[in-house]
């Protein structure tokens, strides 16, 4: 049978007013004998039915609720073929017309959960994603059921409580409503849907937001100033003409914070910078630049939590917003702790993530290197005892290697098994051979993996650190090639001559205390 002319006389049928085989015929430009032999096929499948007129044999699709299913496999199955009829398909009152009350009935005992929707009001999200995300609908009509057949077995063993059962209840709306909210994401791409959009006056930025909110990690999210961003109130954002005015800037703020609170810090940020881009009142400036430096306090970036913290102040001329010098004072106390030598015990303890940011700046205690060139090896350890001693001349530190010191982003360095044992080797012997001798107390090399945005490692990709300790008796180090370094803001110098000199005599003013 041929799919294309089947489909395009299903089409010509789609508006439920029944026609002879001649008008369809001619509709379609194929020959009668097609458009018969074809009909004929459609009638004994049950997706259409045959009518008898005056005397005339007219044909129209079937309404119920198992033949709008095979027409949804039918069209939606393959996004790439037939894109006109697709769109043809989706675009037609039948379409709309067919996803009702009744069809959200069926796809609910399809997944076992009609004691979980109960009311009207519990099923016009359902309903609206159905409507908006033709995905969705092919999910919900065809989608494994699996998973929820067998979470409502053991729904037998949970005890009567109205906190079980609230608690059970949550988890089945939400594995449910997750994957309809994410169809409906991807679907927004997809061109031939993009007229939906139009029909249902739904702004698809606002709504990618909330499904982001919503179902990123699966958790539910509470922002401040008391904006929900349940999997619940995402579905009602879908209900037509509500999301065709322009994102207010306190909402594009709460987003930002409730993105924080998922630890999703770069959306954060921007959230926060469309929000102080749109705002206009000094008073929402301070708030929106309060809640940018918790983010960079957060990220332990506390120079530029200040700096938000500081502005926010001087918008808050009326000093309403106390939180402001509360964090201000906090993010201080922060930054003394981090700059503190005693603080470097142990190797760090974050999550490097491929082409993120780490958490920190370049100080005197923080260096990061990038490893570029094949040589990866020679190129970590060929300076690693420079950068000890200037560490030891300091006040102690660490170094990165596999961090892009222009943007803190982390790039990783590509080492197998065997090139690692060598680096521990050369830092090994490099480190050993600095004068006077430092014990292995004092330093410490740590290969951190390298993770990507599903959170899996990635194979041979590696943050190296090397954590130097200074030594409780003071001493001035060298290399062994009897080299003096002392740690610098933008990375380290080599000291000739009379700066040598300078160096040894300030260190011996320092322990004597004399001047």
């Amino acid at each position: 049978m041929n799919i294309l002319i089947r489909k395009k006389i299903i089409l010509h049928l789609l508006d439920c007013t029944p026609k002879p085989a001649n008008e369809i015929a001619a509709g379609i430009d194929e020959s009668l004998t097609s458009i018969e032999n074809q009909l004929t096929v459609l009638v004994s499948e049950n997706i259409c039915e045959k009518i008898n007129r005056d005397e005339i044999k007219q044909y129209v699709v079937k309404k119920d609720i198992e033949t709008f299913a095979r027409l949804v496999k039918a069209f939606l199955s393959d996004k790439e073929e037939h894109k006109e009829e697709i769109g043809q398909f989706v675009s037609s009152d039948y379409y709309f017309s067919r996803i009702d009350n009744q069809l959200v009935d069926y796809v609910l005992r399809r997944f076992y959960l009609d004691s979980a929707y109960q009311t009207d009001e519990d099923k016009l999200p359902i309903g609206r994603i159905l409507l908006a995300s033709p995905s969705a609908l092919l999910f919900a009509l065809y989608g494994d059921t699996t998973v929820f057949s067998g979470m409502m077995s053991s729904s037998d063993q949970l005890d009567s409580s109205h906190e079980t059962w609230t608690w059970f209840n949550q988890i089945l709306h939400s594995t449910f409503m997750t994957p309809l909210l994410e169809m409906l994401i991807a679907d927004m791409k997809v061109p031939t849907y993009g007229f939906l959009y139009a029909k249902l006056q739904l702004m698809a930025a606002k709504i990618d937001i909330r499904v982001n909110l919503a179902t990123t990690h699966g958790k539910y999210v509470e922002a401040m100033a008391g904006g929900s961003f349940g999997l619940s109130r995402a579905a009602e954002d879908l209900k037509a003409g509500q999301l065709t005015s322009p994102v207010n800037p306190i909402s594009l703020s709460n987003y930002g914070l409730a993105f924080l609170h998922l630890g999703e810090f770069q959306t954060a940020l921007e959230n926060f910078d469309k929000a102080l881009n749109a705002v206009q009142y000094p008073s929402q400036k301070a708030i929106v630049l309060n809640n940018k430096g918790l983010t960079f306090l957060r990220l332990k970036q506390y120079q530029r939590a200040i700096e938000c913290f500081k502005e926010g102040i001087a918008f808050d001329s009326e000093g309403e917003i106390s939180e402001l010098r509360e964090n201000k004072q906090i993010t201080e106390e922060y930054l003394a702790i981090a700059t503190d030598a005693d603080n470097l015990i142990e190797p760090t303890r974050i999550r490097f993530v491929q082409n993120q940011p780490v958490p920190f700046e370049e100080t005197r205690l923080y260096e990061f290197k990038e490893v570029k060139g094949r040589n990866s090896v020679n190129r970590i350890t060929k300076d690693s005892d420079e950068y000890a001693v200037a560490f030891l001349n300091r006040k102690g530190g660490r170094i990165f290697w596999g961090i892009r010191d222009s943007d803190r982003i982390t790039v990783g360095v590509s080492l197998n098994e065997r090139q690692r044992d060598e680096v521990r080797r050369k830092v090994s012997e490099k480190l050993w051979a600095i004068r006077p001798p430092v014990s292995d107390d004092n330093w410490q090399l740590e290969f951190h993996n390298v993770y990507n945005f599903q959170r899996e490692t990635m194979e041979d990709l590696w943050v190296l650190e090397l954590v130097v300790r200074v030594p409780q008796e003071r001493d001035v180090f060298y290399t062994s090639k009897w080299e003096l370094h002392v740690k610098t803001e933008g990375g380290k110098q080599k000291l000739l001559g009379p700066q040598v000199t300078e160096f040894i005599r300030g260190r011996l003013q320092d322990e004597t205390g004399t001047t």
